[in-house]
């Protein structure tokens, strides 16, 4: 652990219990969270131990690009401003886990704790950033290529070469390119042999027998299955396109078994096989989609609608908690992992991946979900919602084509609370921990400050799959 950094600060309380010395809390867990992430590793990260507070902004820089001159003998130098942009990161990702030790239980050896208490939180904190991070695969959607439930053994190699034309389009960085799959897109690339066979990949044979894909045309690969994708469960409406449509064109004709779509409604027209979304219905079959037709598209293709919900409840604009969500069919509810769009003009459309979603405790027919990031816009109450389509959504891109800024909360005064701060490789969490008369027992908390940015769209690329 070369790379273990720790920097503890301690407020206790009069009661005292070894097991619970929350430096030592904090130290364990923040290398189980260490350990349970993905894409924290992966991404651009900012971090420094000066305390923050939620809603606080680090700003960070895009460099600007410079051009070429030429110049004669007797010419003078033609100087050039060096520019960047200022990319702002509100600090508006407090995550965080809590959780009860009764009296009874507080004798345990500080080892059963870690596993019984602090590993399912600590791995919970984990799978909420991941998740986050994952989730960003939206903002890339300018970029992307395959087709949604069609990546397979025979389309994977194709599939993964043109994210690298893609990438290299777009003057994307060569070196440093990373490709996160989730398990389905990830199982589809074993299949080809290109991925398996160690006598062509020159790595002795390592991928074949630990089922890993490595270093693939230039991209380190990694499996993360909290990367975005559904396979079933999706609200639906099915019909059939009622001729032929060719790529390039945005207006599709379908029959009449989808008359109940509306703006707003993600859809796929199955040979394309691109999430688009309704823009218009000029009339109850006859769907403009907000973007054109990438493949051609033949007769009686199958047209997939994903029927919209309804938000119960008004949110303003900087909202972080859970959105309360119901006007679904029964069993057919928003997924974690789907994507879930709020706007039905370009303007403003903002669209979003579920990072969390559980049934209402006090409503069954309601679901909460809980989002990448805090809402662009006010929502109000009984909006359409708009959950996104079947298939997965994999990113291919280099780390500065994302930012993750992570801070440490501010510990509290003394007075009846014991509380720490560790750094465990650049990732900062706070433990604080505090008797609870009431519930007879200790309360633990273990939280988190991050904020997550889009640095440059042009380097990443997502893999439809």
């Amino acid at each position: 652990m070369d790379n273990y950094l720790l920097q503890v600060s301690v407020l206790s309380f009069e009661n005292n219990n070894d097991a619970f010395i929350p430096e030592r809390w904090a130290n364990e867990g923040l290398a189980i969270l260490e350990e349970n992430m993905v894409m924290a590793n992966l991404v651009h990260r900012d971090f420094s131990m000066d305390v923050a507070n939620f809603g606080d902004v680090v700003n960070t820089r895009r460099p600007g690009s410079f051009q070429m001159r030429r110049k004669a003998d007797a010419d003078s130098i033609d100087l050039q401003d060096a520019t960047a942009t200022n990319v702002p990161v509100p600090l508006d990702q407090h995550i965080y886990c809590s959780f009860t030790i009764k009296d009874g239980e507080s004798s345990k050896s500080f080892q059963d704790l870690v596993q019984t208490y602090l590993a399912p939180g600590m791995q919970e904190c984990a799978r909420s950033v991941d998740r986050i991070l994952c989730g960003q695969v939206h903002r890339f959607l300018n970029h992307k290529v395959g087709k949604l439930s069609k990546l397979t053994s025979s389309t994977a190699k194709d599939t993964l070469l043109e994210a690298r034309l893609v990438l290299n389009q777009n003057l994307a960085y060569t070196q440093g390119r990373k490709l996160v799959l989730n398990s389905a897109a990830e199982t589809a690339m074993l299949q080809t042999e290109l991925f398996t066979k160690s006598n062509e990949r020159g790595d002795g044979g390592y991928a074949l027998q630990e089922a890993v894909l490595g270093r693939v045309f230039g991209f380190d690969t990694y499996l993360d299955q909290n990367q975005p994708g559904i396979t079933t469960g999706g609200d639906t409406l099915a019909g059939v396109a009622n001729a032929a449509h060719a790529a390039g064109v945005s207006t599709v004709v379908a029959n009449a078994a989808i008359t109940n779509a509306v703006n707003g409604d993600f859809v796929v027209v199955d040979d394309d096989g691109q999430p688009r979304w309704i823009l218009t219905t000029a009339d109850t079959i006859t769907l403009v989609l907000d973007g054109a037709l990438k493949y051609d598209s033949a007769n009686a293709d199958v047209i997939t609608v994903y029927k919209h919900c309804d938000v119960d409840g008004a949110h303003a604009a900087g909202y972080s908690k859970g959105i309360t969500l119901d006007g679904y069919t029964a069993t057919k509810v928003p997924q974690c992992g789907q994507l879930l769009a709020f706007g039905v003009t370009a303007n403003t459309r903002h669209t979003y991946t579920i990072v969390e979603a559980y049934e209402n405790p006090s409503n069954s027919s309601q679901t909460i979900v809980w989002l990448d990031r805090p809402l662009e816009k006010n929502i109000a109450d009984n909006e359409d919602a708009f959950p996104g389509p079947y298939g997965s959504f994999n990113l291919a891109f280099h780390r500065d084509a994302i930012a993750l800024v992570t801070r440490p909360l501010a510990l509290p005064r003394a007075g009846g609370v014991q509380a720490a701060v560790a750094n465990y490789n650049d990732v900062a969490m706070r433990v604080t921990m505090q008797y609870d008369i009431t519930t007879q027992g200790t309360i633990v908390t273990l939280d988190l400050l991050a904020g997550v940015a889009l640095l440059d769209e042009n380097l990443g690329c997502v893999l439809l799959g």
